[in-house]
C-alpha cells in the first residue's frame, strides 16, 4: 500500500510540474505576443508620423473661405508614400477662419487707402478755384434749399476703425500747415533820373546797393549800370566804354563783383540770326571797372546760372544761335577762374526757368534747386535738385513733394529764404496766361503751399527778383499790356512786419453811426433848448468824426499804378527815327 501510495504521489507532482510548465508556455507566449503588438503600434505611429510630415496646405492668400473649408473637410484613406491631406478639428477650422477673415479685411482697407490717396493725389494737382461752384443740379438743389442730405455709406465696423486710425499723411501735412500771407508794396524813390522799363534784366545786392544791368526795352539794348541806394532811396547811373549791350544774361554776386554770363544782342534780319554771346564780364562795384573775357564754351542766352559753395558758377540750359535747347549744366571755377570740365546732363533741354541755391540741413550740404522752363515737348521742367557725391556734383534727382503744386510756366524767379523756396510770377506755357500766384515750398516736409498776397497784386513775367532780408526786391518785368514801371517792388515775408503796415479802414458813415450809438440819452429840455443843443451836438459830432478819420493810416490797399495801353517809349523811337529819315533832325 505504501508503495502504490508513493507511486500517486509522484504522479500527481508531474501532473503538478506539467501544468505549471504550460502556464509558464503559455505566459511566454502571451508576453511575446504583447511586446509583438507593442512593437508594431510604435511601428504604425512612426509610419504615421512620416506621412504627417508632407501635409499638403492650401495657400491661404490665394484661396477662398470655400475652399479652404472643402479642403479640410475632404477625408481619403490615403497609402504608404503619398501626400495626406489634413483633417482640422473644429478649433482649427475656427482659426483658420479668424485668419482668413482679418486677411480680407487688411486687403479691403489697403485698397481703400490707396483710392483715398489717389484722389487726393489728384485733387492736389487739380488748381482751386476759389468761390465758384458749378452749375450742377445738386448746386441748384442747395440754392433752392431742397437739397436732402444723402445717407452715410455703412461700412463694417472694423473698417471704419481702421479708417480712422490711419489717417493719411498729406492730411496731417495740411492741418499743420499755417496760411501764410505777404505783402508788396513800391520803394519811394527820391531821384528825377529813373533808368528805362525793360524786361530780361538782371539785379543783385551789394552793400546796400541794388545794381541793375542789361535788358532789352523800348529803346533798345543798354550797357549802362544802375544802382539804387536802399537807405537813401537813391537812384545813380554809371556809363562804361565796353561794349557789353546783353539781354538774357545771367548775373551772380560774389564778393563785390557783379558776374555776367552770356547773352543775346539784336536780331539780324539779313542774316536770320540772332547774336548770342559767350562772353564772362566782372564789374568791380568798388572800382567801377570792367574786365571781360571770351570764354570757350557754347554761347547760349535765356539761361540761369547761380554760386555754390562760395566759389563755383553753376550754369543751366539755355539757348544757343540756332535756338536750340540746350540740356548740360556748366561749373566755372570764380578763384581760379577755369571751367572744370565736368557736365552734367538733362533728360532734354531746358530754357526760361528758375534757379536757386539752397542749404539742405538734412545732408549739410547747399545744392541747387531748378523749377519750370520751356521744353520741346511743352512739359514744364518738375522740381530738381543737383545730387552730390561728398562735394563734388554727380546728376540730377526729381524732388517728391505733395500739397499745390504750381502749374508749369516759364520766365519766373525762384528764391530762397530759410527754410523755404519762394516762386513768383511767370506766364504759363500751354495757356499763354499770366501767373500771379506765389508759391512756398517747405524745404523740411517737401509742402507746396500758396501764400495770401495782400497790397499789390501785380501780375508778372520776364522780371529778375533777389533777396533783402525778409524782402524780395523785384525789378522790371512785363505786366498784363505792357513794361512794368521802373519801380522796385518790396514783397515783405515776416509776418511781423506785415502786421505794422496793416490797418483797419472805416468810412465815415460807420463813424457816425457808432458815435451816435455811443452817445448819452438825451436830457428833458424845451424846444429851444433842443434846437440850440441839436446844432452844437451835429458840429461836435462831424468834428469828432474828422479827427477820428485822419487818425486812421493804412497801406492796405495801395492805389493799382496806371499803366498805359499804348507803348509811348516805342511810338517815340519811331517817331524820332522817321523825322530823322525827313531831315527834320
Amino acid at each position: 500500500m505504501n508503495a502504490v501510495n508513493l507511486n500517486l504521489e509522484r504522479d500527481n507532482y508531474k501532473d503538478l510540474l506539467k501544468s505549471i510548465k504550460d502556464e509558464s508556455m503559455q505566459l511566454a507566449i502571451r508576453h511575446q505576443s504583447n511586446s509583438q503588438y507593442v512593437m508594431e503600434k510604435k511601428r504604425k505611429l512612426k509610419m504615421e508620423s512620416e506621412h504627417t510630415g508632407k501635409l499638403t496646405l492650401p495657400s491661404i492668400e490665394n484661396s477662398t473661405l470655400e475652399d479652404i473649408s472643402s479642403h479640410f473637410h475632404s477625408i481619403r484613406k490615403s497609402q504608404p508614400g503619398e501626400f495626406v491631406e489634413l483633417i482640422a478639428n473644429k478649433s482649427q477650422q475656427k482659426f483658420i477662419q479668424q485668419s482668413f477673415l482679418e486677411l480680407q479685411r487688411n486687403k479691403m482697407s489697403q485698397t481703400f487707402r490707396d483710392i483715398s490717396l489717389s484722389k487726393k493725389k489728384f485733387k492736389s494737382l487739380q488748381r482751386k478755384v476759389l468761390q465758384q461752384e458749378p452749375n450742377s443740379l445738386k448746386y441748384l438743389e442747395k440754392q433752392l434749399g431742397i437739397r436732402k442730405e444723402t445717407e452715410k455709406q455703412t461700412l463694417p465696423i472694423i473698417q471704419r476703425l481702421q479708417q480712422k486710425k490711419r489717417k493719411p499723411i498729406e492730411e496731417e501735412i495740411e492741418q499743420e500747415q499755417p496760411t501764410v500771407s505777404f505783402f508788396e508794396e513800391t520803394l519811394k524813390s527820391y531821384s528825377y533820373a529813373v533808368p528805362r522799363r525793360r524786361e530780361s534784366a538782371q539785379i543783385g545786392i551789394i552793400r546796400d546797393r541794388m545794381y541793375v544791368f542789361g535788358g532789352m526795352s523800348g529803346g533798345g539794348i543798354t550797357n549802362e549800370i544802375w544802382w539804387f541806394d536802399l537807405k537813401k532811396q537813391e537812384w545813380n547811373n554809371y556809363c562804361s566804354n565796353v561794349q557789353l549791350f546783353i539781354t538774357s544774361h545771367s548775373m551772380i554776386v560774389w564778393k563785390q563783383f557783379l558776374v555776367l554770363f552770356g547773352g543775346s544782342g539784336y536780331y539780324d534780319h539779313k542774316m536770320k540770326i540772332r547774336q548770342v554771346y559767350s562772353t564772362i564780364g566782372l564789374f568791380n562795384t568798388i572800382t567801377n571797372q570792367w574786365t571781360t573775357s571770351l570764354e570757350s564754351v557754347e554761347p547760349r542766352r535765356e539761361h540761369k546760372a547761380s554760386v555754390l559753395f562760395g566759389k563755383l558758377m553753376v550754369i543751366t540750359g539755355g539757348l544757343d544761335a540756332a535756338e536750340k535747347l540746350l540740356n548740360d549744366t556748366l561749373i566755372y571755377s570764380l578763384e581760379s577762374k577755369r571751367w572744370t570740365g565736368q557736365k552734367l546732363l538733362f533728360e532734354e533741354g531746358i530754357a526760361q526757368h528758375a534757379q536757386c541755391t539752397v542749404y539742405d540741413s538734412r545732408r549739410n550740404i547747399e545744392t541747387v534747386y531748378i523749377f519750370g522752363g520751356q521744353t520741346a515737348t511743352l512739359n514744364s521742367f518738375p522740381l530738381m535738385k543737383m545730387v552730390f557725391y561728398g562735394l563734388h556734383p554727380v546728376g540730377w534727382e526729381k524732388v517728391q513733394y505733395s500739397g499745390q503744386a504750381p502749374e508749369g510756366r516759364y520766365n519766373h524767379t525762384m528764391e530762397n529764404i530759410g527754410d523755404y523756396i519762394i516762386l513768383i510770377g511767370g506766364r504759363s506755357q500751354e495757356k499763354m496766361e499770366y501767373q500771379n500766384e506765389i508759391f512756398i515750398f517747405n524745404l523740411q516736409n517737401n509742402f507746396w503751399i500758396i501764400a495770401q498776397r495782400q497790397g499789390l497784386q501785380t501780375k508778372r513775367w520776364s522780371h529778375s527778383s533777389c533777396v533783402y532780408g525778409s524782402n524780395i526786391l523785384c525789378f522790371g518785368g512785363i505786366g498784363e499790356n505792357t513794361y512794368l514801371p521802373p519801380h522796385i517792388y518790396q514783397i515783405e515775408t515776416d509776418s511781423y512786419k506785415i502786421r505794422g503796415k496793416i490797418g483797419i479802414i472805416k468810412p465815415l458813415a460807420t463813424i457816425n453811426e457808432e458815435i451816435f450809438n455811443n452817445s448819452p440819452p438825451p436830457m428833458i429840455t424845451n424846444r429851444d433848448q433842443e434846437q440850440d443843443s441839436k446844432k452844437i451836438c451835429r458840429l461836435e459830432k462831424f468834428r469828432k468824426a474828422r479827427k477820428m478819420y485822419e487818425q486812421i493810416t493804412t497801406y492796405l490797399p495801395l492805389p493799382k499804378l496806371k499803366t498805359p495801353k499804348m507803348r509811348y517809349d516805342i511810338l517815340i523811337h519811331f517817331v524820332k527815327i522817321v523825322m530823322k529819315q525827313i531831315g527834320y533832325i
